[in-house]
């Protein structure tokens, strides 16, 4: 008796988290395509605001705090678009996409740690711009999903 109860609680609580992650959005269900381009422009607009803001800093720790703030932004991004629905066929592109989002943050990240670094200490007042070799993948990525009809503009150097 005690498992036949058990087994009910179980059951009730799996539905309660699936219909829970419907009514959220919860991804790996299908979107139509004009949904996955707002959920691709959505994800873009957030990393070109987020990198955008590291142009035209006024010193070092601003610098730094930028840096910070943008690699949080691409990884809750990436963790937004990891479980947001995709187009039928799509999927790939969505998957790297996320990959490359994640590893975009990851150089940011790594970047605002080597600039802290004490034997980098007159790097900063030096600097005259930064680069980042995730963001052309990022950019290949967002191409080959315009050039599929998924209508979203690459990222912008700033």
């Amino acid at each position: 008796m005690q498992i036949a109860i058990l087994a009910g609680v179980a059951v009730a609580a799996a539905g309660a988290v699936a219909v829970a992650g419907l009514t959220l959005g919860g991804g790996g269900g299908s979107a139509s395509p004009e949904e996955y381009r707002e959920t691709v422009v959505r994800a873009r607009n957030q990393v070109e605001f987020a990198l955008g803001k590291l142009a035209g800093v006024q010193s070092a720790e601003e610098l730094l705090d930028r840096l910070d703030q943008a690699a949080g932004v691409l990884d809750n991004t990436a963790a937004s678009l990891d479980g947001a629905d995709v187009a039928d066929g799509f999927e790939d592109e969505q998957e790297n996409l996320v990959e490359a989002l994640r590893a975009l943050s990851s150089e940011v990240s790594g970047t605002a740690a080597t600039l802290r670094d004490p034997a980098f200490a007159d790097t900063i007042p030096r600097l005259t711009s930064l680069s980042f070799p995730q963001w052309e993948v990022v950019n290949r990525i967002l191409r080959d999903l315009d050039e599929q009809g998924i209508n979203v503009e690459p990222l912008a150097r700033h």
